[in-house]
């Protein structure tokens, strides 16, 4: 079986939770047609990335509160997050350079300080990053794909590879809550194949957090705090926090 197949099947699955909140055994393997054994490692896979938990006979979807809206998000702690993003934009190298903008109120205003630079090439889903770069003179791709109103971002097909010829020389991601979790996440399966896509096409990975993200958590760790290049966050963290994270990669605080 292809692997995109698997992807696309365990997406679903995913998505079943959300509308039902449970599901048995015997219901995936009649809905999908495939073996108990298939339906059992999708499962576990999907245990392991936080959407689920497994019980007798049955998958339970894992409870957590409602993301607000990004269009609403993006006043909140407004102050903490134009630090980081002016700390972001500090990054970008003033020659011609392939930039990945992920989803996020904080990397939309990331975007906001991109707008004044020289030329760049532009690659993002997120239509709150596209709004802030539409009258610049930047090269502005996007991924496209269907609409999702709370990230304001394009969610394409997770079984087609993004712009695959492309190699970024520098990928600025968001980050839902991060707290107990050894890397940063989101709370949205399609959306964490979305950026492990854009982490392998990224030359440099850089995470962008506000402080409040260490004070809740989300269904799926994307990726470990080792395998992001420098992590931006406030210095409000606790010191746990900042030891956790210095000791796998490089952290700055502003």
């Amino acid at each position: 079986m292809k692997a995109s197949e698997i992807t696309a099947r365990r997406n679903r699955i995913s998505e079943l939770l959300y509308q039902n909140q449970t599901m048995k055994v015997t219901e995936l393997v009649a809905i999908f047609n495939v073996s108990d054994e298939t339906i059992r490692k999708d499962l576990s896979y999907l245990e392991d990335e936080g959407i689920l938990i497994k019980k007798y006979g049955r998958a339970e979807l894992v409870q957590q509160e409602e993301l607000t809206p990004v269009i609403n998000r993006t006043p909140i702690h407004l102050d903490k997050k134009r630090q980081i993003a002016e700390k972001a934009a500090e990054q970008i190298p003033k020659h011609s350079c392939s930039i990945g903008l992920d989803q996020g109120s904080t990397v939309a205003l990331l975007a906001a300080k991109i707008q004044k630079l020289s030329e760049k090439q532009i690659f993002t889903g997120s239509l709150a990053a596209i709004l802030e770069l539409v009258n610049s003179q930047h090269q502005i791709y996007c991924f496209g794909g269907r609409y999702a109103f709370n990230d304001m971002a394009f969610h394409n097909d997770t079984s087609i590879e993004l712009y695959p010829d492309i190699q970024l020389d520098l990928c600025f991601f968001g980050s839902s809550g991060v707290q107990n979790r050894e890397g940063f996440c989101t709370s949205s399966l399609v959306d964490a194949e979305i950026k492990r896509k854009l982490l392998k096409k990224s030359a440099k990975k850089i995470v962008l957090l506000d402080n409040t993200k260490f004070e809740s958590t989300s269904l799926v760790q994307v990726a470990s705090w080792k395998e992001i290049d420098l992590v931006i966050t406030n210095h409000f963290i606790s010191q746990k926090d900042r030891e956790r994270i210095s000791a796998q990669t490089e952290l700055i605080t502003v």
